[in-house]
């Protein structure tokens, strides 16, 4: 999101400054180095309470050497500290980005996070939400007035998925080839994906899965292949850079996750690609493919529902085709990444063309 956003900013002629808390991971580095995007690493401690403070002091030296004029904080919670540092450094407009919808269930966690939140509120302008229902959340959870949220889709560079040359149908040679792409965390749920493969093969099915992406639950899902007899039929391909490439390939986009999700950028992803889609009936992706008319909706944690819906779209594929048609038209109308650059700008005081001029720096 932060390439993208750096992408049309530069455009604009906005010079945008990445700052960044932590030195790994470093996988879009070269992508920024393209840019010749300045960034700057604060290399905040990983433990114990001074790191608030530290944070804070970092946050602040760099609005003073950069001369801020707005501040887009990633990190949500952490961002109290962020916003505190950037006040005192002069940066006039502070607004941090909400990505996933709050997990209330975490008990003295969420409590703690709860507190950071309401920290954080006299120093932030806007809690920005990916999602009318991450909106809706942050509203219910953290008792914010309406009036201190906005709503930014999170926008693609749709010049990166051209619409592909729809493949042939599968046949006994050439399977069917469902994709995910997502970090391999707690709020995904790949699980539920592999399950409904395993479902898939029973009945007979000639099918392949690809689920790009990486993260904490890896191992265990390497684990779950192997015992579910997978190996040859669900490839886990770690962290991959041509990710339009292989959305372009697939037959179907399946996106198993949970009610955490707070937007699915790989949905929007696999709408811009006209790539058929088969997603989780979680407010977020509700939302997205507009209640169901888009793609496919099935029970989250289902793995029956999802193979069934599956098996839907292989039977009727001019349907599906339709309905990634229509998704396509509103991905390109909704969620493009001028679209998002615009709407960022005009929250950190950037929107006039006067401004735009003068080199005004935002810090992500």
């Amino acid at each position: 999101m932060a390439l993208v956003l750096c992408r049309h900013w530069l455009a604009l002629g906005i010079r945008p400054v990445l700052v960044i808390l932590h030195a790994t991971p470093t996988d879009l580095a070269p992508d920024f180095d393209a840019l010749a995007v300045d960034r700057l690493t604060l290399d905040i401690p990983k433990k114990g309470l001074a790191r608030y403070f530290v944070l804070t002091a970092r946050v602040f030296a760099a609005a003073r050497k950069y001369r801020a004029t707005g501040l887009l904080s990633m990190p949500f919670g952490w961002h109290a500290f962020i916003a505190l540092g950037a006040r005192l450094g002069g940066v006039r407009h502070v607004v941090a980005h909400v990505g996933n919808y709050p997990d209330a269930s975490r008990g003295s966690a969420f409590a703690k996070f709860r507190l950071l939140v309401q920290l954080g509120r006299p120093f932030t302008d806007r809690l920005v939400c990916c999602s009318r229902y991450v909106q809706e959340g942050t509203m219910k959870h953290f008792s914010i007035c309406e009036r201190e949220t906005a709503v930014v889709y999170n926008g693609i560079p749709a010049e990166d998925f051209a619409v592909p040359a729809r493949q042939s149908p599968a046949s006994r040679d050439k399977p069917f080839t469902i994709g995910m792409v997502a970090r391999l965390e707690k709020h995904k749920d790949q699980a539920t994906l592999i399950r409904a493969a395993k479902v898939l093969k029973e009945r007979g099915r000639n099918i392949h899965v690809e689920i790009v992406g990486d993260g904490s639950r890896r191992g265990m899902l390497e684990q779950m292949i192997v015992a579910e007899g997978l190996s040859g039929t669900v490839s886990l391909l770690g962290m991959r850079r041509d990710v339009p490439v292989i959305i372009a390939g697939l037959d179907l986009f399946a996106f198993s996750t949970t009610p955490d999700e707070g937007f699915g950028l790989a949905l929007v992803e696999a709408m811009i690609a006209r790539v058929p889609i088969v997603a989780s009936d979680v407010g977020a992706c509700r939302e997205v493919l507009s209640g169901g008319t888009l793609g496919m909706l099935v029970p989250p944690a289902d793995p029956i529902a999802l193979a069934d819906a599956i098996d839907l779209v292989r039977a009727d594929p001019q349907a599906a085709s339709v309905r990634a048609s229509r998704a396509r038209a509103k991905a390109l109308r909704e969620y493009s990444g001028e679209a998002m650059a615009r709407e960022y700008s005009n929250l950190l005081g950037l929107s006039s063309l006067a401004q735009l001029a003068h080199s005004a720096r935002p810090i992500a």
